[in-house]
């Protein structure tokens, strides 16, 4: 397979100004089912990046104990108890993007919030499977849903539990052979030099540059996560592209920051999201970054 690197103009080619006459209903009705009762920070991180990244609507549906601190941290989003069942239902149906895993601790509930989710799934939705869904998905062997959009965003660790390929022997024609094995649409393969590989493309895979160890702290996959999330439901064009932007959005914050920073931490990164959104939509030529 082809080695691609992902260049900076990828934002500008995906982040574009707003249409005046759109609404928030317009930027993507976005859920994240994440945040068991002892890992709630991993859900507010996903939480505070999807909305600072420019979804429109975002609900995050966690266990009861988060609310306070989720609504105190990002009052923009709106919360529901995932116990709920009949109003989780409702609000898988209502939602254009699902994000789940993030903060959900392995047992019986996540399990079964899984599963509620892979059966209410429908065509025209996108799911996003992150953190502890995708380890739980590997280790109880649970089939991807036939329907709805899959982007899986595993660490190499949580990819061995999937792929069953020992991290050394995790290369692109394998990765691309499971991912078409197992029924998902794109990769992110979280590591030192991110990966991207999509189901329709069997030719090539896109590899990030930009990161760096100024990223390797507790929380910075729940928010790639969130922004991945936001902006597939915010941006109408090529996903395979959209995931691409995001996750270089994501690294050139942290890239950014680094040259004051020893390292950068994920809220320091979703705070910078916006004047970096905001330059690729203007495709103004200052850049002090060094991106490439």
């Amino acid at each position: 397979m082809e080695k691609v690197i992902i260049k900076k103009e990828i934002l500008s080619k995906v982040i574009k100004k707003r249409d005046p006459q759109l609404n928030k209903t317009n930027f993507g009705r976005l859920l994240l089912i994440c945040g068991s009762a002892s890992l709630g920070g991993a859900a507010i991180m996903s939480t505070r990046a999807a909305v600072y990244s420019g979804a429109g609507l975002v609900t995050l549906a966690s266990d009861k104990i988060n609310r306070t601190s989720m609504l105190s941290v990002v009052p923009e989003a709106m919360f529901m108890d995932y116990k709920d069942t009949e109003k989780l239902k409702k609000m898988i149906n209502r939602s254009d993007v699902i994000l789940i895993g993030s903060g959900l601790e392995k047992s019986q509930e996540s399990l079964n919030l899984i599963n509620l989710l892979f059966t209410e799934i429908t065509d025209d939705q996108i799911l996003v499977i992150d953190g502890t869904a995708l380890s739980l998905i590997g280790e109880k062997n649970i089939k991807l849903p036939d329907k709805g959009i899959k982007i899986l965003t595993p660490h190499q660790g949580e990819w061995q539990r999937i792929s069953k390929l020992n991290i050394e022997n995790q290369k692109p024609d394998k990765n691309y052979s499971i991912l078409k094995k197992i029924n998902a649409d794109y990769l992110v393969l979280k590591g030192p030099s991110t990966e991207i590989y999509s189901i329709d493309d069997s030719q090539k895979y896109y590899k990030l540059t930009i990161g760096g160890p100024f990223q390797a702290v507790g929380g910075m996959g729940d928010t790639l996560a969130g922004i991945i999330a936001s902006f597939v439901g915010q941006f109408k064009t090529s996903i395979y592209n959209t995931i691409q932007a995001a996750v270089y959005l994501h690294s050139a914050s942290a890239r950014s920051l680094s040259q004051q920073y020893y390292t950068t931490q994920p809220s320091q990164v979703t705070d910078h999201l916006a004047e970096l959104m905001a330059q690729a939509a203007k495709k103004l030529p200052k850049d002090s970054s060094g991106l490439e």
